[in-house]
């Protein structure tokens, strides 16, 4: 019987802790380098986001004390509820003065001193409830009844992914997609089913984006940034031009150009670039080297965790984390096309880090557990 009570091995992964806690710093750092002129322009003061930003952590901060502190298990007793509760924010993102509409999306709802946007969760819960899923199933899938046993998630996995492209926001479509084929085939479904599902998925994502024209832009964008350098391609040309300013050792931390109204909301999404443009070629490989270790320690964790349902939620989670990062990083490198998606801990923005902390909290707990708490 599971003991869904405090745990009282206290070994946890060290590494991954302080690696987080480091990239948390970082990311303020980075943050208000970015966003003070705007914010001195739009608020008067300099210090108007990474206020706001330092809320967020101290509630980061403390969820991870929680879950590191908590059995992992409990999550099984009521990640349907928040799910369901997570769906329901998604409905209200379209209710007119609740959900908020920003650069043609409505991804956030608005709770008047704060707003949240839902799908930053519902990529954790969603691990969850597929971790859940695969160790429950473990023995039919064992036995390769793929096709009733995974009718379910496939199903539900296309329900949000229809309120997902609502809003729209195809990038956390694609980031679940993902997922959903690493956790399935951790859990040991047959990869010429994955094979199948991801030539169906990708007609499906063809279609997608090549029926409408925002999408369709970006991958324009993307391939030929210079043909529509003040419209489409303004963003990524400005991003490349701020690594191409960085150089090997970069322009020095503050003193960015492409920060000041060149590259729109520096702060978000592109904070990566100007990582690259201050902190030059130095500063992005010790970037790149600290999500290489988180993911390290993730995939460890997961190698070692005392059970299936812990496996693959530490899979899950990594690959959650370690995907966006580089996923970004290609992004704002105009290696990927624009998906819209942060850089974990860095970017501003209080759901995606409260999300990613949730994760590292949750794998703390995991790590405390994993052989008995012996060190991994």
């Amino acid at each position: 019987m599971v003991n869904y009570g405090k745990i009282f091995i206290r070994k946890y992964d060290i590494t991954l802790f302080l690696t987080t806690i480091l990239l948390i710093a970082l990311g303020m750092v980075m943050i208000y380098s970015t966003s003070a002129m705007t914010s001195i322009v739009e608020y008067g003061v300099s210090y108007h986001f990474i206020v706001r930003q330092g809320a967020y952590v101290a509630v980061s901060a403390f969820s991870i004390w929680y879950l590191m502190r908590n059995d992992y298990h409990i999550l099984k007793s009521f990640y349907k509820i928040i799910l369901l509760g997570i769906i329901i924010l998604m409905f209200l993102v379209f209710v007119p003065h609740i959900g908020i509409d920003a650069g043609g999306s409505r991804r956030w709802v608005n709770f008047r001193f704060f707003s949240i946007q839902p799908s930053e969760f519902l990529k954790i819960f969603f691990i969850v409830y597929l971790a859940n899923f695969l160790e429950k199933k473990k023995d039919a899938l064992d036995n390769n009844r793929f096709p009733l046993i995974l009718a379910g998630p496939l199903i539900f996995m296309i329900f949000l992914d229809f309120l997902l492209l609502k809003e729209p926001d195809f990038g956390t479509v694609s980031i679940l997609f993902f997922i959903c084929f690493i956790m399935l085939f951790a859990g040991g479904v047959s990869l010429l089913y994955l094979i199948a599902a991801t030539a169906l998925g990708s007609a499906a994502a063809y279609f997608l984006i090549f029926t409408v024209t925002y999408r369709r832009d970006r991958i324009l964008a993307f391939l030929h940034p210079f043909h529509d350098k003040t419209g489409i391609g303004f963003q990524i040309i400005q991003s490349m031009y701020a690594f191409a300013r960085g150089g090997f050792y970069g322009s020095g931390l503050g003193s960015g150009k492409e920060k000041l109204f060149f590259l729109p909301t520096p702060y978000s999404d592109f904070i990566f670039s100007t990582v690259g443009e201050e902190l030059g070629f130095i500063g992005v490989f010790i970037f790149i080297l600290l999500y290489l270790v988180l993911a390290y320690r993730g995939l460890k964790i997961a190698i070692h965790a005392p059970d299936l349902f812990g496996t693959y939620l530490a899979y899950g989670i990594t690959c959650l984390i370690a995907l966006s990062a580089f996923i970004n990083a290609g992004v704002v490198l105009d290696i990927f096309p624009t998906k819209g998606l942060a850089m974990p801990f860095i970017s501003y923005g209080g759901s995606s880090l409260l999300a990613s902390c949730i994760g590292i909290g949750i794998l703390l707990n995991i790590s405390s557990q994993s052989l008995k708490g012996k060190n991994i």
